[in-house]
């Protein structure tokens, strides 16, 4: 597998040669430091533009079209990591050398239509409802998703992280979003966004070079910022608990941990496998603890978000149980510190990281996101990866589990009387 990077001036273009597939996978990314009043835009845009175009006006076009070039695939994403939102777009096409000759740029054409050609008349896009009405039923629809509902709530009551805004936006915004204003933002994405592109396949990376040199309009140089670790929480001394209502059938148990004085090994390493051993499988402490010894929850996780200087747990729980949950998480959490950790565990672990970094390359996707990983926070490559994780020792995860403080509680509960903080 071979990666050549070129700069085009106003964003870079990384080709990755290999004959690993039958497909050609691209991926766009535009991404800028994010802000919560351009979530709700970036998130309508992206469905916008893949709606139609200034030539495929009706989704039957693109259907018909899209048959035409053996079936190709384009979709839109959006992802957060630390600071910086990303936009992404992602088409993937059966290489020509399957097909016939010219069917590779037939098909980057029809995805930087998409992209460059939208469905505008005076400077405005064209009906933007159905879009907007989708987007409206997605933001609604979190509070069906007991478990992200229950997170949600909690991350609203840390003010000024990024991680505290609703991914999908807020419908105040989407009333205020017309197709003028929206393309107002679409043009200055273009014009601000920094941006990198993958095209992953057994390609020929001179005639991509030169496809997009003359299909790819964007000429505005930009100064790269790559800011992207969200600032510490304080620790608390007294943790605060919080309860909110709703209709649930099990009550929603979410645990905000902040992480403090990472350095850059630990937040690359040490504390993914702290996670691991904690909450990420069925052989962590916590489920092995909480679920299955004691019986207290119906299911228990953690997750860690590095680049926010967070952790999370999530569990589902009986109302009886929640104190006693809360107080075996919080001894689950000090006996790591303590050391209480079998090699056994930590040996599974890292087996479990391992695995699922030798799979990654099994997805083009999984490698382009690897690569994007690499410009955004410096990730190594794989073997680097893998042998760094091997090497980690258990006086490691001790140190790293100190710098983890109980910061915020939260239960989702059906119940009509309001309670104190805890």
């Amino acid at each position: 597998m071979n990666l050549e990077t070129v700069s085009m001036g106003s964003y870079n273009l990384h080709l990755i040669k290999t004959n690993k597939f039958k497909t050609i996978t691209i991926d766009v990314d535009f991404y800028r430091e994010i802000k919560k009043e351009e979530i709700t835009k970036r998130n309508l845009l992206k469905m916008v533009l893949l709606s139609s175009s200034k030539n495929y006006k009706t989704e039957r076009d693109l259907i018909i079209e899209s048959e035409e070039l053996y079936d190709i695939k384009v979709s839109s994403s959006i992802s957060r990591v630390g600071l910086f939102s990303n936009l992404s777009f992602q088409t993937k096409f059966l290489n020509e050398k399957f097909t016939e000759d010219g069917m590779n740029e037939e098909s980057i054409i029809f995805f930087l239509e998409l992209i460059f050609n939208p469905n505008v008349k005076d400077n405005s896009f064209v009906d933007i409802e159905n879009q907007k009405n989708k987007l409206r039923q997605q933001i609604l629809g979190l509070k069906d998703n007991k478990p992200r509902y229950s997170t949600l709530k909690l991350m609203e009551k840390i003010k000024n992280r990024p991680y505290s805004y609703n991914t999908f936006g807020s419908i105040e915004d989407l009333d205020e979003i017309n197709g003028k204003n929206l393309y107002e933002y679409y043009e200055d994405v273009l014009k601000c966004d920094q941006i990198d592109i993958f095209v992953l396949g057994d390609i020929d990376t001179y005639k991509i070079k030169e496809i997009f040199k003359e299909h790819f309009k964007i000429n505005t140089f930009k100064k790269e910022n790559k800011k992207i670790i969200v600032p510490e929480l304080e620790s608390r001394k007294r943790i605060v608990r919080y309860h909110e209502y709703d209709d649930v059938n099990q009550m929603q148990l979410t645990i905000l941990c902040n992480l403090n004085n990472l350095t850059d090994y630990e937040r690359k390493y040490v504390i993914k496998l702290y996670n691991e051993i904690l909450g990420g499988s069925s052989n962590s402490i916590l489920f092995s603890t909480v679920r299955e010894q004691k019986s207290y929850c119906y299911y228990i996780n953690s997750s860690v978000k590095a680049y926010d200087n967070i952790l999370l747990i999530n569990s589902g729980i009986e109302k009886k149980n929640a104190d006693k949950c809360i107080k075996l998480i919080k001894k689950c959490l000090s006996d790591m510190k303590s050391g209480k950790i079998s090699d056994e565990v930590i040996n599974s672990s890292k087996n479990t990281i391992i695995s699922s970094i030798k799979s990654s390359f099994d997805d083009s996707m999984g490698i382009i996101n690897t690569y994007f990983s690499k410009i955004l926070v410096g990730t190594e490559d794989a073997d680097t990866r893998i042998e760094k994780f091997s090497k980690i020792t258990k006086e490691d995860i001790v140190n790293v589990s100190k710098k983890v403080s109980l910061h915020t509680v939260l239960t989702l509960e059906n119940k009509e009387e309001e309670h104190g903080e805890n």
